[in-house]
């Protein structure tokens, strides 16, 4: 069901079986590259400066360019203490269609828990790039996840919701900053027009 719509991007929510914490979903259309849409995406360093309330990533190992060990924090707002993941990330393109999904995987024991962090249990989801007409993609953020420790659970799928719409609002504020980024995975759309 729909939570948020405006500025060119949605926001949706549904239950998430067998929790009572959401899964998100957020879509909005840039006017990008594929290629650019990947740099940033793959840009460990950068993330701090756009995903909402990121403390940081790192990359802790890669398997060629189509798979990535990922550590990232998140800034929790006082009082809660902040959060630390490890997923991992799988990178397809369909030939056909030039669409790109990046599957979201939760590996919490890849690395040793930090002493002052909550170890985020749970999380998952995906990223979903589609070409459109005119040098437009449509990119899909869908999430579901426990943040861990002591949340109430309307608190936890409000975070939620903000988390994945600021992260979207910022992604297209940024995403210019990588365009002409090329990689031999990044198959682009026939006849770009941009």
């Amino acid at each position: 069901e729909p939570v948020y719509e405006g500025d060119n991007l949605r926001i949706l929510r549904r239950d998430y079986a067998g929790s009572e914490l959401d899964e998100i979903q957020g879509v909005v259309r840039v006017k990008a590259s594929l290629g650019a849409l990947m740099a940033l995406l793959k840009d460990a360093p950068f993330n701090r400066n756009w995903v909402y309330r990121s403390g940081g990533a790192r990359v802790l190992q890669e398997s060629g360019y189509a798979q990535a060990h990922v550590y990232g924090v998140v800034d929790a707002p006082l009082p809660l203490s902040d959060r630390d993941s490890v997923v991992r990330f799988d990178y397809q393109q369909d030939p056909a269609t030039r669409d790109i999904t990046i599957t979201i995987t939760n590996v919490p024991d890849f690395v040793p828990p930090e002493p002052n962090l909550v170890r985020v249990p749970d999380i998952g989801g995906h990223w979903a790039l589609k070409p459109q007409a005119d040098g437009w993609v449509e990119v899909t953020y869908q999430v579901h996840g426990d943040p861990g420790g002591w949340i109430p659970v309307w608190l936890a799928n409000q975070a939620a919701q903000v988390s994945v719409k600021n992260t979207l609002q910022n992604l297209v504020s940024v995403v210019g900053r990588y365009e002409g980024a090329r990689s031999e995975f990044v198959q682009e759309p026939d006849n770009p027009t941009n």
